[in-house]
């Protein structure tokens, strides 16, 4: 893996990025945004993504965003992490990550990642590089939502 790069990805990558996109979310493919394509341009304000690429091909990906804090620096949250399958356990994953977190750092006091109970290889693999688990984390249903609460 001497030949793995890992560089912010730009819209020139958006080709290679929808695939790898559409590979992490196999299953899903009635869902409206299954079909879009992933620019990295129109990825919101604060966030970066990272690739990897063997040899130029990209195999891998990490969305990291950061929100700002009204008292100090803000937030880092990595939202994606995916490594092509023939590209696994070879160390890219956590390559992306500590590029993620050397670029979240300088903006957040803390990083979360998001992933399900349900995934216990990246729970594993996140506890390993480091990462401590959080026992609550609440979420809001948007789509079951009846009417406002204005």
């Amino acid at each position: 893996m001497n030949n793995i790069k890992i560089e912010v990805a730009s819209d020139k990558n958006t080709y290679e990025l929808t695939q790898l996109y559409r590979k992490l979310y196999k299953g899903d493919e009635e869902q409206k945004f299954f079909n879009s394509k992933a620019l990295p341009s129109h990825f919101v304000s604060g966030s970066r993504v990272f690739v990897a690429k063997d040899n130029g091909k990209i195999v891998g990906f990490l969305w990291a965003v950061f929100y700002e804090h009204i008292k100090n620096k803000g937030v880092g949250i990595i939202e994606e992490l995916y490594v092509d399958e023939k590209y696994r356990r070879k160390g890219i994953g956590k390559m992306l990550v500590f590029k993620a977190i050397n670029f979240l750092k300088k903006h957040s006091t803390v990083i979360f990642v998001t992933t399900g109970p349900h995934m216990h290889g990246a729970i594993k693999f996140y506890k390993a590089i480091g990462f401590k688990e959080s026992k609550v984390w609440f979420f809001y249903p948007i789509e079951q939502s009846k009417g406002s609460r204005e």
